[in-house]
C-alpha cells in the first residue's frame, strides 16, 4: 500500500499493473518489479519527510 499521491506519481510506470486507490497487485508468476518498488518507497520517504504528508 501505498499514498495515492505516490500510485499517482508512478502511473505511467505502473500502467501494467492493476492499481487501485493507492495500491498495486502484483501478479503471481512475474518478476517483482524491485527497482520500481524501491522507486516508489524513496518518494514516500522523502514526501513525508520533507512535505509533510502523513498516510492520506
Amino acid at each position: 500500500m501505498f499514498t495515492p499521491s505516490t500510485r499517482e506519481a508512478f502511473d505511467t510506470e505502473l500502467a501494467g499493473f492493476a492499481t487501485g486507490k493507492g495500491s498495486v497487485k502484483l501478479p503471481y508468476g512475474q518478476p517483482v518489479p524491485v527497482d520500481l518498488l524501491r522507486q516508489m518507497i524513496a518518494f514516500r520517504v522523502r514526501e513525508h519527510e520533507n512535505d509533510g504528508v502523513l498516510w492520506m
